[in-house]
């Protein structure tokens, strides 16, 4: 960390909670004994940045930051072991991934260094990665920094090695049309998956490493950006994979004319998991909706092709696609979630549409990659929502949604009449009604209610 060096200083009086600042001074002092070095940081308000795509032009723009805009010019000292300096480790400084136009000279560890904001950069992806262990100095601000960048040109998604992160965009987004998915699906049926995915081959072995890095680079530039229907895909793939060892394992006939090599770079576990976590109103709910319809996706393309493939099946075709002969077991699947959702959603003061509990989905498929059935598992249901919702929150939706849409002979029946949300305890407590997010209880409810005849309830 040499003087002139870029980095990042923690500052908690800033809404981004790092700071850009220049290394302008740096003494060796003895504090009672102890040998340090004090480092004198000042504001950098030269920070550049890698912007999105402008209209009508092909190449990412590079312009001066706004972000800190607002911050005043300030100096700061900081006492900082020499070990910590060798490393540029220190809790509160950070190296920054410098754009192009800097390039320090000295000994600094980030001399020569050209980076937007990786030395793996790639001038077509805003903020120079879509997988962020490509960042060339990777801690939190960096993060922030490349995921700020990314989220202002409407890219929500980013990779982390296996993770994926997705940044709730509060808006409708066209990420989730079916040419989005056959895209995906495509890239899949390639053997193109994401940056963790290895490329099995059973003579990689026996070839030379520089072909295999030349590979995976060529691999890397065909990958579209990262997104929720490339990790369920990831996730699909890696089943099949495990479902066709177990099959060749399982056949003596067939370990005969397999090598060890190929036994051992083509084992994969069959069950496969997909874990979406993370705060309220992050997304998990639309999340887990986009997963399951793209499995019910690549379930459905599985049985067109066997129908193409075996046409003389295809009238008995509808004795086994589900429970109810009219609707597929994929379309069940899909609509267990209106159910869910009325029950155990509830307007909070962060999220329209939170789900008040957790809940584990067991999706089963069959050998050919063909949906066989679910289970949903829920817990932890929020059960104080239903005497108290808070103030400026809503009880679970399905309350509201049967008094908005209740017809006159089940107003009757339940002895109704001309009851409204305010008539009841359980709703007028927190003196909110409505929804923000403009979605239609009445809408809901209907869907809800074809959802019980799809799934037989």
């Amino acid at each position: 960390m040499e003087l002139g060096a870029h980095v990042w200083l923690r500052k908690e009086d800033s809404h981004w909670g790092w700071v850009p600042a220049v290394v302008n001074g740096k003494d060796e002092i003895d504090m009672h004994g102890v040998p340090m070095i004090r480092v004198t940081l000042n504001d950098d308000p030269n920070l550049e940045m890698t912007m999105g795509h402008t209209a009508g032009r092909g190449n990412l723009q590079r312009q001066k930051s706004s972000y800190f805009d607002d911050r005043e010019k300030f100096e700061v000292t900081v006492m900082v072991d020499p070990e910590q300096l060798k490393t540029a480790d220190h809790d509160d400084i950070k190296l920054r991934n410098l754009p192009n136009s800097y390039q320090l000279q000295g000994e600094d560890p980030e001399a020569g260094v050209i980076t937007s904001p990786s030395t793996k950069l790639n001038p077509e992806v805003v903020g120079g990665v879509d997988d962020l262990i490509g960042l060339t100095h990777l801690h939190e601000p960096a993060i922030l920094h490349a995921l700020r960048l990314r989220y202002d040109s409407d890219i929500i998604y980013t990779s982390t090695g296996p993770i994926l992160i997705a940044v709730n965009p509060f808006k409708p987004m066209s990420l989730y049309s079916q040419d989005m998915m056959d895209s995906y699906r495509t890239q899949g049926e390639q053997g193109i998956g994401s940056g963790d995915t290895p490329i099995k081959s059973s003579n990689s072995f026996n070839t030379p490493s520089f072909k295999r890095r030349q590979s995976r680079r060529e691999t890397a530039s065909k990958r579209l950006p990262p997104h929720v229907y490339q990790t369920a895909d990831d996730a699909y793939r890696a089943m099949m994979r495990g479902l066709e060892d177990s099959a060749l394992m399982g056949n003596p006939r067939s370990n005969r004319n397999r090598s060890d090599t190929s036994i051992l770079l083509g084992d994969s576990p069959t069950d496969q998991s997909i874990l979406v976590s993370g705060e309220s109103g992050a997304g998990k709910t639309v999340t887990t909706k986009i997963v399951l319809n793209y499995f019910a996706m690549l379930s459905r393309r599985r049985s067109e092709n066997d129908q193409r493939s075996t046409p003389a099946m295809t009238s008995n075709l509808a004795d086994v696609s589900g429970i109810n002969g009219d609707v597929s077991i994929e379309q069940q699947v899909l609509q267990s979630n209106p159910i869910l959702e009325s029950f155990g959603n509830a307007r909070t003061i962060r999220n329209d549409n939170s789900s008040r509990f957790g809940k584990y989905i067991d999706i089963r498929f069959t050998k050919s990659g063909k949906l066989s059935g679910a289970s949903i598992e829920t817990y932890l249901l929020e059960k104080v929502r239903l005497i108290h919702p808070s103030h400026g929150e809503r009880n679970y939706h399905v309350f509201y949604q049967f008094l908005t849409s209740a017809t006159p002979a089940e107003r009757d029946e339940f002895y109704l009449e001309n009851l409204d949300f305010q008539d009841f305890k359980l709703l007028n407590q927190s003196g909110t009604y409505d929804r923000r997010d403009g979605v239609s209880d009445e809408v809901n409810h209907q869907e809800m209610l074809d959802s019980y005849d799809d799934c037989w309830l």
